[in-house]
């Protein structure tokens, strides 16, 4: 079974948030069967997983993640509103955990091995700030109940994307801010800048971007949400999984270490179907 598996030259980690999960179920249970890829890429918080699957770090980013949301009582906060601060806690628990699971020594790992590229979407120039987001947020909507599964909405609406290695950064902190500019979904996450315009979340232009990937033999696609195989596009050389079925937990429910658990319990199932 591990020479079936030992083809794929890329791997695509698409975004869902916590949905990422099964991800990291998924690939705990396939990557002792996987040679490593040439390439990979992540984007929104598949950016995060895919970081920490290449690190072989899947069952330490839940247990972290986990001890977090058992602290983490809601997922707004009207009280810090009143007092001007955010009320959303998604940011820090989010960044803290990416800070905790990938240190300085895994940086450097991740910089010298496979060419791991963050997808990002940068809004047309006449949408800027908040007016951005709010196009973003349309296009989201559009591609999330269009019936056809590659429509790519963001495109259409003026939309560019913008692809960042690994390899092109100096520090963790870099990398951290990359995955968190990656993710960038107003208001659970701040606005972000990169340079001197707005970026956000990569799925606005394309939640699983295999189209991206460089010339490859052979691609392997993790996407993070139940659906019909006839919304999934045949293409040669292409290998989409996606979850049996429904995702226990919502894309940015930071409440429930039990769904989260089960969510990533859903992949590993799966990952066990899939090599079967």
């Amino acid at each position: 079974m591990a020479s079936k598996l030992t083809s794929f030259e890329s791997v695509v980690f698409a975004g869902g948030g916590c949905r990422c999960f099964w991800q990291a179920g998924f690939w705990s249970v396939v990557s002792e069967g996987l040679s490593e890829p040439k390439v990979v890429l992540g984007v929104s918080a598949g950016s995060a997983f895919a970081c920490t699957a290449l690190l072989h770090r899947g069952q330490e980013v839940l247990s972290s993640f986990k001890r977090r949301v058992e602290r983490n009582e809601r997922n707004f906060y009207p009280s810090e509103l009143m007092e001007g601060r955010t009320a959303f806690p998604h940011e820090s628990i989010y960044r803290e955990t990416i800070q905790e699971i990938v240190q300085d020594a895994d940086f450097k790992r991740l910089k010298w091995g496979p060419d791991v590229r963050i997808l990002l979407a940068r809004p047309p120039a006449y949408f800027d700030g908040r007016s951005g987001f709010v196009l973003g947020g349309i296009a989201y909507m559009l591609d999330r109940y269009d019936p056809r599964g590659d429509s790519r909405w963001g495109y259409k609406l003026g939309f560019d994307h913008e692809l960042v290695s690994i390899r092109d950064l100096t520090n963790r902190d870099e990398l951290v801010d990359l995955i968190m500019h990656s993710s960038c979904t107003p208001p659970l996450l701040p606005i972000y800048r990169r340079g001197d315009r707005i970026v956000l979340d990569g799925g606005v232009v394309d939640n699983a971007p295999a189209d991206l990937v460089p010339e490859s033999k052979s691609t392997l696609v993790l996407l993070t949400r139940h659906q019909s195989a006839d919304r999934i596009p045949e293409v040669k050389g292409r290998t989409y999984v996606w979850p049996s079925s429904p995702i226990p937990v919502e894309k940015w429910d930071y409440t429930s270490p039990e769904r989260i658990q089960q969510t990533f319990d859903l992949g590993c199932r799966d990952g066990e179907a899939f090599l079967s």
